[in-house]
């Protein structure tokens, strides 16, 4: 699977856009990973409160299945930060 990130949060992977991974059945799985090769200010962004938005093939987690959402080799994951507009 291809994790790409966008906006504000390639601060927290060290500006890498893409991270390729295989191997992981559920998403948790997949950001437990992620967490332990970018390291605490990755972990902080994506534990926290309405930091970012996670799409599995273009949807959303609350359609997904959340956190527990299967996942396999082929998939897209893409991580965008919330962005607010008044």
């Amino acid at each position: 699977m291809t994790v790409t990130f966008y906006g504000n949060v390639l601060k927290y992977t060290n500006g890498d856009r893409t991270f390729a991974m295989c191997g992981y059945s559920v998403l948790s799985e997949v950001l437990d990973e992620l967490c332990l090769h970018y390291g605490e200010g990755f972990k902080a962004f994506i534990n926290g409160s309405e930091t970012c938005l996670i799409l599995i093939n273009g949807q959303g987690l609350t359609l997904t299945g959340g956190i527990n959402t299967p996942v396999k080799c082929g998939d897209n994951i893409e991580i965008l930060p919330f962005v607010g507009a008044g």
